[in-house]
């Protein structure tokens, strides 16, 4: 399960996600430069685009991206789809079908833009090929964002759907209109105090700060992660710098982590947040922390010679989760 978000504050705007999952995948930080050729199973490759920063599974030579963003200020994130996600099992004569795991590389390739994907998407079916025998097609859903706003995009056994996400949050299943339609559950929550309204002439005194939100749902499945993100996310404040900016973002993530033993899976282990990241869709600096190394990391994207042709990997661990003083 995952969380994925588009924080907004002010001029500043990152775009990224909680991973969570019962095991490691062998993913690094991977920079997909200017030339590197992207083949595509259904279509041409594609020799010449933007420049892509995000994490992946690399190790094939070919970046399977979990999450991504492009030079231009377009970023994309993968999150799971149990039960309602379908893919097309033949690709369909006239429309572009790229498979589920060519989704983020071909957007980031071809858009620079949320407007731009929606075009792109209008004529895509999303293909079910598997990668290789290893790395097999499971159902996603994609939420995409650029500093004006964010879309989610879910194909479901009725086609191909593209919804404008005002809230800027995606979790799992059920499909987005589910979700959005059940957080009206929760509008009458505020981060102020809240009104006496159940017995208007009784003074009732309030026992505790942060009354306001009581009743917000404090799970770890998707509806609950969905609505607290979601709360958090649009009740956020923080000054208007990129350091305030990432800060905020962390701890906004942090509010729908997951922490080793709290969620056992049917396999016998437990899902955590295997890593958190974001990037700044202004400036493609890239930022994140894992489950054991919580310090926050960061790579100055555009520093890096974005003119090559083969793929730049940096190990999501490093760096240590203590910093002592003496």
């Amino acid at each position: 399960m995952c969380t994925g978000i588009l924080y907004r504050n002010g001029s500043q705007a990152l775009f990224g996600r909680n991973l969570d999952l019962q095991y490691q995948l062998g993913n690094e930080l991977t920079v997909c430069p200017r030339n590197y050729v992207l083949p595509f199973r259904h279509i041409k490759e594609i020799t010449n685009h933007s420049a892509i920063v995000g994490m992946a599974i690399a190790r094939y030579g070919y970046p399977l991206y979990f999450e991504g963003v492009n030079e231009s200020g377009l970023g994309v994130a993968s999150l799971n789809f149990p039960a309602y996600g379908k893919y097309s099992q033949e690709p369909e004569e006239g429309k572009t079908n790229i498979t589920s795991f060519e989704l983020i590389p071909y957007l980031l390739c071809t858009c620079k833009s949320v407007e731009e994907a929606k075009r792109e998407l209008a004529n895509m079916c999303i293909a079910a090929d598997s990668f290789n025998a290893q790395i097999v097609s499971v159902p996603l859903h994609w939420i995409a964002a650029d500093k004006n706003g964010s879309i989610v995009i879910e194909q479901t056994e009725s086609g191909l759907h593209v919804y404008d996400n005002p809230l800027n949050v995606l979790a799992n299943a059920p499909d987005y209109p589910a979700q959005a339609v059940n957080f009206a559950n929760y509008i009458a929550l505020s981060p102020a105090a809240p009104e006496n309204r159940a017995a208007v002439h009784v003074d009732i005194p309030l026992y505790s700060s942060g009354m306001g939100s009581d009743g917000l749902p404090g799970g770890l499945d998707s509806m609950s992660r969905f609505c607290r993100v979601a709360f958090m996310l649009n009740n956020s404040k923080a000054e208007e710098n990129q350091t305030s900016t990432v800060s905020q973002f962390f701890h906004i993530l942090n509010c729908v982590a997951q922490i080793r033993g709290a969620n056992l899976e049917k396999d016998g282990f437990y899902e955590i947040t295997n890593y958190s990241a974001g990037a700044d869709l202004e400036t493609m600096d890239y930022f994140w922390t894992t489950y054991d190394c919580p310090q926050i990391q960061a790579l100055h994207t555009k520093a890096l010679d974005l003119d090559g042709s083969e793929l730049i990997c940096f190990p999501a661990e490093s760096g240590e989760p203590i910093h002592w003083k003496n």
